[in-house]
């Protein structure tokens, strides 16, 4: 078509003129259809069919690796905050010369887009991945682990991790187990709009993550996002009771079936931080400079996540359990599957296979003796885990089987609350 990434276009079809700005091709976007940035700094793909006009309004140049013009000063008045990036909407830019997105990743670039937090903290920058949130693997959870152990080791006053969003809650219920007597903050931070957008949520969010990490008296792996729509506080959640709960929301994070940590604020004007603050809810997770710490990142993926829906093919039910080291399923009600499906449950759990049980409508807990269903299910060795959240008791048993084959080994560290996965009452207020 004669264009390149970084030209300004006028493109007339169907009586309608486009102009903007060329943005580079993907492997995603078939070669009759051209991507431009508008104006308004919306993207739009217009398929270029014969009696389309291109014109070109001004050449432009390809996009570049962008290097900011920023040097970072060490202040000593400041703790230290390691950022551990594994990718995200967070963690990249627009060049708004091409419209093109880059992903450098430097300190640089960080106090660039958000000047803020240079009074916050000081940075010290570490990389592990730079992959899209739904392509996070569970190998990838524990390259995230010991990257943490190794900035933790190295000395600093708390660690924020930016991720994706869609896929969060997996690595922060991980990290949650993973990391055993973390003696600072672990923050898992992201966003749901990009920088790029006048409604973006990354610097609120990032700021927030910074001031829980260096500045509060917790301990552990906690998620740190917007708390409602409006650019105010942030909520702490724990990293095991998280869960993205819209597809858009900047408020998505909720905390299910028990409190939030807490909240956090970070008001900031001109480039300066005019108000900080942090509230604590919860006395339990205030333990910042415990001993003991160590990375425990063994891990077994060979488990599977199912929901019991009816229909379920009886065939597909089987093969699932007898692939899989471990199944969690998610019951309907206080936690059933269909009677049909009990007998291969049974056979599952003799030849060795560890069947957990979570509540599917996500707020209330599991219960083996109120249906008899249920006691069937126990009585052929499924486990009931309380109120464990399906993600949270995936990942767990994926943990839990990376440290032991045996299934009563596996059902004594399922059933033990390391992190605030299961709570010893539910709580009536925790229903939203």
């Amino acid at each position: 078509m004669g264009v390149q990434p970084g030209d300004v276009v006028e493109i007339v079809k169907d009586g309608v003129t486009y102009r903007g700005t060329v943005l580079p091709r993907t492997e995603e976007i078939p070669d009759n259809v051209l991507v431009i940035k508008l104006k308004n700094g919306y993207n739009i793909g217009i398929k270029i069919t014969p009696e389309a006009e291109i014109r070109i309004i001004a050449k432009g140049e390809p996009p570049k690796k962008y290097k900011a013009p920023v040097k970072v000063v060490k202040r000593e008045d400041l703790p230290t905050a390691a950022i551990v990036a594994t990718g995200g909407t967070i963690a990249s830019r627009v060049d708004y010369k091409t419209g093109g997105v880059v992903a450098e990743f430097t300190a640089e670039d960080f106090l660039l887009s958000f000047p803020e937090i240079a009074e916050l903290a000081n940075l010290r920058l570490k990389q592990v991945s730079n992959i899209f949130s739904e392509d996070m693997m569970p190998e990838y959870w524990v390259k995230i682990a010991e990257g943490v152990g190794e900035v933790i080791k190295k000395g600093v006053d708390g660690v924020v991790i930016t991720h994706g969003t869609d896929t969060m809650h997996y690595t922060a219920a991980f990290l949650s187990f993973a990391l055993r007597n973390a003696p600072v903050p672990i923050v898992l931070v992201g966003a749901q709009r990009s920088s790029d957008r006048p409604s973006s949520d990354a610097a609120i969010n990032l700021m927030n993550a910074i001031n829980v990490a260096v500045n509060s008296d917790l301990a552990g792996t906690f998620i740190v996002m917007h708390e409602t729509m409006s650019d105010d506080w942030t909520t702490i959640h724990p990293g095991t009771r998280a869960r993205k709960m819209h597809t858009s929301r900047r408020d998505t994070f909720k905390t299910i079936g028990d409190r939030p940590v807490g909240r956090s604020l970070v008001l900031a004007r001109g480039g300066r931080i005019v108000e900080k603050t942090i509230e604590i809810w919860r006395d339990e997770f205030r333990r910042r400079g415990q001993e003991g710490f160590r990375v425990d990142a063994k891990i077994n993926p060979n488990v599977f996540l199912l929901k019991s829906v009816p229909g379920l093919r009886k065939d597909i039910f089987e093969r699932i359990l007898m692939e899989h080291d471990g199944v969690i399923i998610e019951g309907t009600g206080l936690g059933h599957v269909r009677q049909e499906l009990i007998p291969s449950i049974a056979e599952a759990t003799e030849s060795g296979v560890f069947v957990g049980i979570t509540p599917q409508p996500l707020f209330g807990r599991v219960h083996p003796h109120v249906y008899s269903t249920a006691v069937k299910m126990v009585s052929v060795g499924a486990v009931y885990l309380e109120d464990m959240l399906p993600e949270t008791a995936l990942v767990k048993l994926m943990w839990s089987l990376g440290h032991s084959k045996d299934r009563e080994r596996v059902k004594e560290i399922m059933l033990t609350n390391y992190a605030g996965e299961i709570t010893e009452r539910s709580r009536p207020n925790a229903f939203w």
